[in-house]
């Protein structure tokens, strides 16, 4: 497991008054972490078995699709993060 799948930050009262879009943001987050793990444990066989010399099943590539997008989603909250701290000065 990576530290960007592990990592979750709460913002505190003063963050969140600072910059009121860090609560959703903080949930959005957990809920990709949540739906990211749920879907590993749930195609956990299929994603270790993974053919590459032939397709896989409709849900499985669609499964691969959304870990990889929630996994992206999640960079870019953290970048946004990262940006809001920098500009409001509460890294």
């Amino acid at each position: 497991m990576t530290a960007a799948e592990t990592d979750l930050w709460v913002p505190t009262v003063n963050q969140i008054v600072m910059a009121s879009q860090r609560a959703i943001l903080a949930a959005l987050d957990m809920n990709l972490l949540l739906a990211q793990r749920t879907l590993q444990a749930e195609h956990a066989d299929d994603l270790s078995n993974d053919d590459p010399d032939g397709p896989g099943p409709p849900h499985l590539a669609l499964t691969q699709s959304i870990l990889i997008m929630s996994a992206t989603l999640r960079e870019l909250i953290a970048s946004y993060y990262a940006v809001i701290d920098s500009m409001l000065g509460d890294a």
